[in-house]
């Protein structure tokens, strides 16, 4: 799970980030990368994904973590062309820059329940926002309020995804057609076009310049009655810095008691 949504939340997904058991440490040959990572000094270089949905607020808390830490914020663009990903995803490159040029990535998703592969830990939640269900019918409130036939955009690979198809398979949304697309962009082209009545999307992804119109929806529901109605994202970081993980958890307590 944690691969395919890596893979698409860029596109978040790519959509950043939660992870599976199954997922072990992606392939990279040892000697195409520094297998002992520099010496940062009084330096926190956490990298960000390019084209993130969440790239301005993760910058912003990379900041503030690195002060909260007495320490020197360096953010790190991740050097990779999200266009030509192969089915690894996003790992090996993570892996590479995880090694090399920083010490953690921001924007990772966080999906209850998943297991997380050995070789990398995830720090507690610091930035959460819902998914919200746009229509041009000022009446649909969530989910329930739609009527059968209703042709409704889902984000591909994600956790909201999952839980769709569970509920049409339970008859919880009678004569709902769910139609996956794997980027925002794709789904506002489709509700243009007509061919979608609805949408899923997560809210941070309405801030991308190709959402920015508002044209394709005028109005903001609930994805009530799905209890996983929020997205969260998190620091990833190597499973071998513990500390690092402690520090950087209790750092974003720290920042969340300063929020107002």
């Amino acid at each position: 799970m944690l691969k395919q949504i890596i893979c698409c939340a860029s596109l978040l997904v790519v959509a950043l980030p939660a992870a599976s058991s199954a997922l072990a440490q992606p392939f990279v040959p040892v000697e195409s990368y520094n297998r002992t990572r520099p010496d940062f000094e009084n330096r926190l270089p956490l990298c960000v994904i390019p084209n993130s949905p969440t790239l301005v607020r993760d910058r912003e808390v990379a900041t503030e973590l690195a002060h909260v830490l007495l320490l020197e914020p360096e953010i790190v663009e991740m050097d990779v062309n999200i266009e030509l990903l192969d089915n690894e995803g996003l790992w090996p490159s993570i892996l590479v820059h995880l090694a090399e040029k920083c010490v953690g990535v921001m924007g990772v998703q966080i999906v209850p329940g998943e297991i997380t592969p050995d070789w990398m830990t995830l720090s507690r939640p610091y930035f959460e926002a819902p998914y919200v269900l746009l229509t041009r019918d000022d009446e649909i409130e969530d989910l329930t309020d739609l009527a059968p036939g209703t042709r409704l955009g889902v984000p591909l690979y994600s956790p909201i995804d999952a839980d769709i198809m569970l509920a049409i398979a339970a008859g919880t949304f009678d004569g709902v057609r769910r139609l996956p697309y794997d980027r925002p962009e794709l789904m506002v082209s489709l509700m243009e076009a007509g061919e979608l009545d609805a949408a899923i999307v997560w809210q941070p992804h309405l801030d991308r310049p190709a959402l920015q119109s508002g044209d394709f929806y005028s109005h903001q529901g609930t994805v009530a009655p799905l209890e996983r109605d929020t997205r969260a994202v998190a620091v990833l970081m190597r499973t071998q810095d513990q500390m690092l993980r402690t520090m950087i958890d209790q750092a974003i307590d720290a920042v969340e008691t300063e929020t107002p």
